[in-house]
């Protein structure tokens, strides 16, 4: 009596593998580029949110805002926007941050392969919306090269321009 046997031959077994392997390789690398330019899509999302609730938090309070370098997520302290930021509404006017009661946005230290330059640590926004210090650029840029960084110009209406196309060095 002749029994048949179901399954695969180890020749079949090593060509899928082979195959799977090829695809991976060519998947991987593209993937982490992906991974590093959403990082990045974040990092910009999250300051101009951040900077539009601080405006938007400004006209409807009448008051002015500010957003603020802080490497403690709960004081404006330091100069580098890469340990994160907070977005303030000064309630009573005395240009202080009173924590935790003024905060109104928080965000988070970004990736250690990020780096984010401005000339200022911190942009005020005032009753009407406008920012007092225009025109001011900040990059936010990760450890490749090319043209993989994002270029924010504020400007005094308190909008942004984006230039994703910019080049970090």
């Amino acid at each position: 009596m002749k029994t048949k046997t179901h399954g695969f031959t180890l020749i079949e077994l090593m060509a899928t593998l082979a195959v799977a392997a090829i695809v991976l390789s060519m998947g991987v690398p593209n993937m982490r580029s992906l991974l590093r330019n959403n990082q990045l899509t974040a990092a910009t999302n999250t300051f101009v949110s951040s900077l539009n609730v601080a405006r938007s938090e400004a006209i409807k309070q009448g008051r002015n805002a500010t957003l603020c370098v802080s490497q403690d997520q709960a004081t404006c302290s330091g100069t580098d926007w890469r340990l994160g930021w907070l977005a303030w509404v000064d309630s009573d006017s005395d240009g202080v941050l009173d924590a935790p009661g003024e905060i109104i946005r928080m965000a988070e230290p970004l990736p250690v392969s990020m780096t984010v330059n401005s000339a200022q640590s911190n942009f005020q926004v005032d009753a009407q919306g406008a920012v007092s210090s225009p025109n001011v650029t900040l990059t936010v840029c990760d450890n490749r090269s090319g043209e993989t960084g994002r270029q924010l110009r504020i400007m005094a209406t308190g909008g942004v321009s984006l230039n994703s196309q910019f080049g970090c060095s």
